[in-house]
């Protein structure tokens, strides 16, 4: 309860901690589906994996037992050493995370995720089935590999998610996934924005209607006894979840501070510092040659987080209100920060 409400305090009044307490590292820019609103095709990123020696780096450089989430553009299973990267974060004490499309490349995936030391994993899925929304989860192997690792793993290690993104018109689709995780006994549902910024074509609810549906997707969570995440409106569970939907706008500062970037980083395959998974050219320092606190308090990016909607001005996916659609920007037009 102390941590929480120090975190609280910290985020209030913007006290950002000394380092980033969660670290995400792009292991993989591979995949194994091809979903419309995923932009690696468009981000001018190489589509390769991660080198080895250059993880060790990076995560040699994580002093502090961050959460670390090994998850790029790809899928983290396609990466040949995936488990050896989840050992290592773990001997250095890290809390290590995955999200995963759940399409594994083989059947000995399933109990190697159980046999590994991995605390979480999200299983990104839009709908159950014939999954029609995304035009990415079409075989139903992914939600039988989904219900495995849930039913097969023990004392609920690792922790499961499902996340959930909401499309105009497919609001039974995110009820039914959130029953179909209540019925495999997973711990939580997270729904999060389309970011259209690369594909406006891709349509989503306005912001009345998305308060309507989470209004009731919070109410079929309720009667499922499953928690539901949905960042703009509400977290966590009982006194969690009711400060939060007291506090969030202030938490958010009414959008003048993206909370993403509170206390994460993020690294890519190169070893590239940058505040966000969207922007790879934007980078504040490289893990491969300086430390993280250093990079973390340079000045680059502390005049980023005061001054974010220079770059990100379209971005509305970590704070309260939306964008309107006549904001939306082209990638070209992101200002681009590279180190010196």
């Amino acid at each position: 309860m102390l941590t929480l409400i120090q975190d609280t305090f910290q985020r209030l009044f913007y006290i950002l901690p000394l380092k980033p307490r969660q670290v995400q590292i792009e292991i993989t820019n591979r995949c194994n589906m091809d979903c419309p609103m995923c932009p690696r095709e468009v981000l001018d990123i190489e589509l390769e994996h991660m080198d080895w020696d250059k993880f060790i780096t990076v995560v040699d450089k994580l002093t502090e037992r961050e959460s670390i989430t090994l998850t790029g553009w790809g899928e983290p299973f396609l990466h040949p050493r995936i488990f050896d990267m989840i050992a290592y974060c773990k001997e250095g004490g890290h809390r290590v995370m995955i999200t995963s499309n759940g399409l594994f490349s083989n059947e000995l995936i399933v109990k190697k995720v159980l046999n590994s030391e991995l605390d979480e994993i999200t299983f990104s899925i839009d709908g159950i089935e014939d999954n029609n929304v995304s035009n990415g989860h079409t075989s139903n192997k992914v939600y039988e590999n989904i219900e495995k690792v849930a039913k097969l793993r023990e004392i609920g290690k690792p922790s499961i998610r499902l996340q959930a993104t909401l499309h105009e018109g497919c609001e039974k689709d995110l009820y039914n996934v959130i029953k179909f995780g209540a019925r495999i006994g997973i711990e939580a549902v997270n729904v999060g924005r389309i970011d259209r910024k690369y594909a406006p074509e891709l349509k989503r609810p306005s912001q009345i209607e998305e308060e309507r549906i989470f209004s009731e997707a919070d109410r079929v969570a309720s009667d499922c006894g499953i928690r539901l995440d949905w960042l703009q409106y509400a977290v966590g569970t009982r006194m969690v979840r009711f400060f939060y939907r007291l506090l969030r706008k202030k938490l958010h500062r009414s959008g003048k501070y993206c909370l993403k970037t509170f206390d994460y980083a993020y690294v890519s395959r190169e070893g590239n510092v940058t505040p966000c998974c969207l922007l790879p050219d934007v980078k504040m320092g490289s893990l491969l040659k300086g430390d993280l606190q250093t990079i973390w308090q340079n000045e680059q990016f502390n005049h980023f987080r005061e001054n974010y909607r220079d770059t990100c001005e379209s971005c509305d996916l970590w704070v309260i209100d939306q964008v309107e659609s006549d904001q939306l920007i082209n990638k070209n037009k992101i200002t681009s920060q590279v180190s010196v």
